[in-house]
């Protein structure tokens, strides 16, 4: 196993374990309910008279936490790694799956190493006061912005790296392993910004295949744009050409999925004026999520604008049922992407429960041709978003058996313009007074 050659801080770990965050299963212990299980690795506690917790024998034990918060001392023989990074032709390292994960699953959660802002001089006694590994490991991640072969700068590194802490944010930060996840424009994973715990997550958006590289998105939005758009993008942020499956691309592939993403940008655009003609809206929510599927980037912070606004124009037209579908829809993307303690995450659960309407707009009882053909579409087809519940099942049971998800606000990675706000809450149903927001009137 390779964690990372050219990464200082895993240095003397190409066996288990791996660096503290990572997330590892127990395989080989007397407890027969405890092999198969995951948990995080935290950083050992450093023994008493030695300089460094780093180094470590397989008979050494590492503590574990589980997902249900029990907190275990096991033998680093004992943990193996769910990911280990492997060198990949033309593509440098590359983050590997060990075992098969489940959209939701937790890969990693690293602590942050380095904190800064995009644009300006980094805090450099804050990298002095890094332990040596911590240092070396940051100084050999890719500084982007290096001319001629130039020696990196801890500038240009935290300007490629750094990982926004929030939407529209120049606050970032550095994890040397989380940064070392490469880029697709058709992404396995998602990055995840835990601000109570100041730690870096990584998650499953769908299922992820043994051996299969683990891939995260780097461009925001623009993931949803034809391939010249996002070649443009990523050659402009980080100075290379993308090589990813969809990038690789047949000139017939490739034109069949630039007319996908260039009508999704187009539906986009157009649901903005659909407050007067909400079914037509909804039909085009409904459209949108179809072509991210077929594109492969239902990851929940790219669907989750347009279940905003499903949810927003459902509540126009004023039938309880699409609400509650959509707010469901909403409260789904919104869990997997920001947690559980997201505002909107808390406001959608409650409407998914207990459907909203519009002050003096009275509850629609006649189901539109639309509204019925989307019902029949509904019942024929499973879970509209990979990583979420089946809307009919939390209908009859909400949210009763949902997966544990990240307690947690997201963020893009590596984003040098400022993000777009996932919470985009009025961009739709606002009403012509600006005084009177919709959501004041709720019922």
């Amino acid at each position: 196993m390779c964690w990372s050659a050219a990464a200082a801080a895993l240095k003397g770990l190409n066996n288990p374990p791996p660096p503290p965050g990572c997330v590892a299963e127990l395989r080989g212990l007397q407890r027969e309910d405890l092999n198969g299980v995951r948990g995080v690795l935290l950083p050992r506690p450093k023994a008493p008279g030695t300089a460094s917790a780093d180094s470590s024998s397989s008979e050494e034990r590492w503590p574990v936490r589980l997902d249900d918060g029990k907190q275990l001392s096991i033998k680093a023989q004992n943990l193996e790694p769910v990911f280990e990074f492997q060198r990949l032709q033309g593509r440098g390292l590359g983050a590997i799956a060990r075992f098969r994960m489940k959209a939701g699953d937790l890969i990693l959660r690293e602590p942050v190493a380095l904190m800064g802002v995009v644009g300006k001089a980094p805090d450099r006694r804050s990298f002095k006061d890094l332990p040596a590994a911590q240092r070396e490991a940051i100084m050999e991640l890719h500084d982007a912005y290096a001319e001629n072969k130039a020696p990196a700068s801890l500038e240009g590194i935290i300007w490629t790296n750094g990982l926004p802490k929030a939407p529209r944010s120049d606050e970032v930060v550095v994890c040397p392993v989380a940064s070392r996840f490469n880029h697709s424009c058709v992404p396995n994973a998602e990055y995840l910004w835990v601000e109570g715990q100041k730690v870096e997550e990584i998650r499953a958006v769908r299922d992820i295949a043994a051996g299969e590289e683990i891939c995260v998105n780097y461009i925001g939005d623009t993931i949803r744009e034809p391939f010249e758009a996002r070649r443009a993008q990523i050659a402009s942020a980080f100075r290379f050409d993308c090589c990813c499956e969809a990038c690789r691309f047949s000139i017939e592939e490739r034109k069949v999925s630039d007319e996908r993403r260039t009508r999704l940008v187009q539906l986009g655009n157009d649901i903005l004026g659909c407050q007067d003609k909400p079914e037509r809206g909804l039909e085009m929510a409904e459209e949108m999520l179809e072509l991210m599927a077929s594109e492969r980037i239902s990851g929940p912070r790219t669907v989750a604008q347009v279940c905003n606004d499903g949810f927003q124009l459902s509540l126009l037209v004023g039938d309880d049922s699409e609400v509650q579908y959509w707010a469901h829809l909403s409260y789904e993307a919104h869990r997997h992407g920001w947690g559980e303690d997201y505002p909107l995450t808390k406001e959608m659960k409650q409407y998914s429960q207990n459907p909203p309407r519009l002050a003096n707009r009275p509850a629609s009882t006649a189901a539109s041709r639309p509204k019925r053909e989307r019902e029949r579409e509904r019942e024929r087809g499973a879970a509209p978003l990979p990583f979420s519940t089946s809307p009919a099942a939390a209908a009859a049971a909400p949210h009763a058996a949902t997966a544990a998800a990240p307690a947690a606000t997201s963020k893009e990675k590596k984003i040098i313009a400022p993000e777009k706000d996932p919470g985009r809450a009025v961009a739709i149903a606002a009403p012509a007074a600006p005084s009177d927001p919709w959501l004041d009137e709720l019922e």
